[in-house]
């Protein structure tokens, strides 16, 4: 916070400031969660043992992201820790997936591997940023339309109907995720 008669900084000093400041730990997030008794998500949730935590503190949702690689770019992709992270929590936590969805197969494979939902940031604002609210309206035809066709490819009537044998995962996707 600025003190009062000081000017406000510069978004780059802001950032740095942020930048440095280091992340909650799941104290903090405990604490947070005993002041709130609404819904809860915790977001960033990589792996199995984070995602127990998560559910120990009373998350009511984990968002699994890597924050779209903006620290760290080797980082895996978020779906490569999905399977291991609904698998920890079960029924306890709602999960959802945050990046890499681009199309409706995405949504599909995300869905089947564990996810309750998926969260599709950059595609929403890549139709806004092309067509205002109709590009929006665009971007969620596409994804609909991909995610029907990708069903109709499964024969599955549903998201609901989708689950980790209509998926091929490769061996080794999920390496050293899983614990």
């Amino acid at each position: 916070m600025t003190p009062a008669g000081q000017p406000a900084p510069t978004f780059f000093q802001a950032y740095g400031q942020w930048l440095q400041t280091p992340p909650p730990s799941w104290a903090d997030l405990a604490w947070l969660r005993a002041q709130w008794d609404g819904p809860f998500l915790v977001k960033g949730v990589m792996r199995a043992d984070d995602a127990r935590q998560a559910a120990d503190i009373g998350a009511t949702a984990i968002s699994v992201s890597n924050h779209g690689g903006n620290d760290l770019d080797s980082t895996p992709a978020a779906i490569r820790a999905l399977p291991a992270v609904a698998e920890a929590v079960g029924d306890q936590v709602e999960v959802l997936l945050d990046g890499g969805i681009r199309r409706g197969s995405d949504v599909v494979k995300a869905l089947a591997l564990g996810a309750r939902a998926v969260l599709i940031g950059r595609a929403y604002l890549w139709g806004l940023a092309a067509n205002g609210p109709a590009g929006v309206r665009n971007v969620f035809d596409v994804l609909r339309t991909g995610i029907d066709s990708a069903l109709l490819g499964l024969g599955r009537a549903s998201v609901s109907d989708v689950g980790p044998d209509d998926v091929l995962v490769p061996p080794g996707f999920s390496h050293g995720l899983g614990k």
